[in-house]
């Protein structure tokens, strides 16, 4: 037994640093030929069971963004600019620029926002004297003492350029041309293609862009699955509970996390949630077993504030974790990526001391990621989480014979399938929507055989 317990985490750990340091796959060469063009091929590739084939390159023009104009935009009042609360708290920002819960960044055009004391040719007040504006997060906030009354209404003028993500495509014909995408502040999706095209590249825009460069470019890769799809590891890891789902038994699993796991990027659909979809899923491969999910997700909070809540509160881990003797619990923390090094294995013990003690087998679920300047990153194209978190979170995983969900891995493989992963940010910071937690579902499936 010990010697299989020993391969089974050698085999995660190598499967894990597949998942997450994948051999660059080759996709049709595409990269920048002008200002607004790019150079498709020469190549071949398999993509969608189709062989594209271009013996010599091919450009294609693309389209800037069409600049949106907002005038005469009415607001009830403008709050004091708070230099004190984070950067998408500090002011009141334009309608146009929401996102849920908080604003699509860097869409403005620089020097285009007028804040005015009524409609049309209205006087503007002065921006640094009666207002000040963070541009990029577009907070917009009064200072106090000036001109600007508190209750006082004003009217916006302003313009933004939305989003875009284009595709590349190789019709039926075997011509290839660009198919733009729907513009839109947020969640911009690809376009729908006909049957008989086939995507072979994506170009992604994202607010004022003077010109194309190699940041825009997401070459569409045919990556193997199995790189983020580990061998199933349930019967090792999770045997309790697959016994459980094959005999017929009723599984009860407590999904354990923050807003993620609260589904703030679903809004009020909660059948979107990961924890409801991967119970759904679990029931359809093991339809003689009952699924139940219970949550208990806080909004905003790590581990830590939620163990160290006194029994009783509104959440209380003693009582949402434990006191219902489940049979999983999926832990999901995109607030404990401070973690690293001892202090998560100092956290995490006590994690797994208090879980495992209750008698619950236990599903790491590795984050998504987030705003690519918040992991001190230039753009969103990378194979390997640069959270240090993730990395220990793996090994931990490893080192104690414990399930590892990595949906991470699946996240960091989304540009190579053409698709910037912020576009699945219902709040455009770190609030994954239906498709993006679905990403969670797919690696906490992987972990459990067919039948």
């Amino acid at each position: 037994m010990k010697a299989m317990l020993t391969m089974t985490v050698l085999m995660v750990l190598v499967l894990a640093t597949l998942a997450t340091a994948m051999p660059a796959h080759k996709g049709m060469p595409i990269e920048v030929a002008g200002d607004w063009q790019v150079k498709v091929g020469p190549g071949q590739v398999t993509l969608g069971g189709r062989e594209i084939n271009l013996a010599a390159p091919v450009v294609v023009d693309l389209a800037p963004v069409a600049v949106v104009s907002v005038r005469d935009e009415e607001q009830p009042r403008l709050p004091v600019y708070n230099d004190k609360a984070g950067p998408w708290m500090r002011g009141l920002h334009p309608r146009a620029l929401l996102a849920q819960e908080c604003v699509c960044t860097g869409l403005l055009m620089p020097g285009s926002l007028k804040v005015k004391a009524g409609p049309g040719d209205a006087a503007a007040f002065e921006p640094g004297k009666d207002f000040k504006l963070e541009e990029f997060w577009t907070g917009i906030g009064r200072i106090e003492g000036s001109t600007i009354a508190e209750n006082q209404k004003v009217w916006l003028d302003y313009d933004y350029v939305p989003c875009r993500l284009d595709s590349i495509v190789m019709d039926a014909a075997g011509q290839v041309k660009v198919v733009p995408g729907t513009p839109a502040q947020n969640m911009a999706r690809p376009p729908t293609l006909p049957e008989g095209e086939t995507a072979i590249g994506r170009v992604w825009l994202q607010g004022p862009t003077e010109k194309l460069g190699d940041i825009n470019l997401y070459p569409i890769e045919p990556v193997a699955a199995q790189l983020i799809a580990p061998a199933p590891v349930a019967e090792q890891l999770l045997p309790k509970t697959l016994q459980k789902l094959r005999n017929g038994e009723k599984v009860l699993i407590v999904a354990w996390g923050d807003s993620v796991t609260a589904g703030s990027g679903c809004g009020g659909q909660p059948q979107y949630w990961y924890q409801n979809r991967f119970g759904v899923e679990l029931h359809e491969r093991f339809p003689q077993s009952e699924v139940e999910v219970k949550t208990a997700g806080w909004g905003g909070r790590n581990s830590r504030v939620y163990m160290d809540q006194p029994r009783g509160a509104q959440f209380d881990f003693v009582r949402d974790v434990l006191e219902p003797k489940p049979d999983l619990v999926v832990i999901e923390f995109v607030n404990d990526s401070y973690l690293h090094d001892e202090a998560l294995v100092k956290q995490y013990d006590e994690i797994v001391q208090k879980i495992g003690g209750n008698g619950s087998e236990i599903i790491f679920l590795t984050p998504h990621l987030v705003r690519p300047d918040w992991m001190g990153q230039k753009d969103m194209r990378f194979d390997d989480d640069p959270r240090p978190y993730v990395r220990d979170l793996r090994k931990y995983a490893a080192d104690h014979n414990l399930a590892l969900a990595d949906g991470s891995a699946r996240w960091c493989r989304l540009w190579r399938q053409g698709l910037p992963y912020i576009i699945f940010e219902a709040n455009w910071i770190n609030h994954p929507e239906a498709q993006g937690l679905q990403l969670f579902v797919d690696a906490l499936m992987a972990l459990f055989p067919e039948k």
